[in-house]
């Protein structure tokens, strides 16, 4: 975890993570709907091999976002706001779950990956090669 920054560009190091089974990220799982509950926090991921795409199942419950992708931060209200941008050279798109759930679609190489928010869920990461 690292520092998130509020959207007005302020950091902060105080933020929380929690697991919860509310499956309030949208991907419906086979036994147990577990996802993060982000408050302002960031996620850093580190994944073995440099992945070609990823994943994340997501919900937005308020707050803004922090997305960084190949060291390009992104700090927005709503990820409809990164829909059709390319982030450190990587393609961004959404598919639409339903009402505050969605699925964020990376393609391009990822050498590096970060996710935070302030009310925000996210479940199923997964990196593609």
């Amino acid at each position: 975890m690292k520092p998130f920054f509020w959207f007005n560009g302020t950091p902060t190091p105080n933020g929380v993570m929690t697991v919860t089974n509310a499956g309030m990220a949208g991907h419906s799982g086979k036994d147990i709907k577990k996802d993060m509950n982000m408050n302002n926090v960031t996620i850093s991921f580190k994944f073995p091999v440099n992945p070609t795409g990823l994943i994340l199942y997501y919900g937005e419950y308020g707050g803004n976002i922090n997305v960084e992708i190949n060291g390009v931060l992104e700090n927005v209200q709503d990820f409809s706001d990164i829909e059709g941008k390319v982030i450190g050279g990587v393609n961004v798109t959404l598919t639409s779950v339903s009402g505050p759930k969605g699925v964020l679609n990376l393609q391009g190489m990822i050498t590096s990956f970060s996710i935070g928010g302030q009310e925000r869920r996210i479940d199923h990461i997964c990196p593609r090669k």
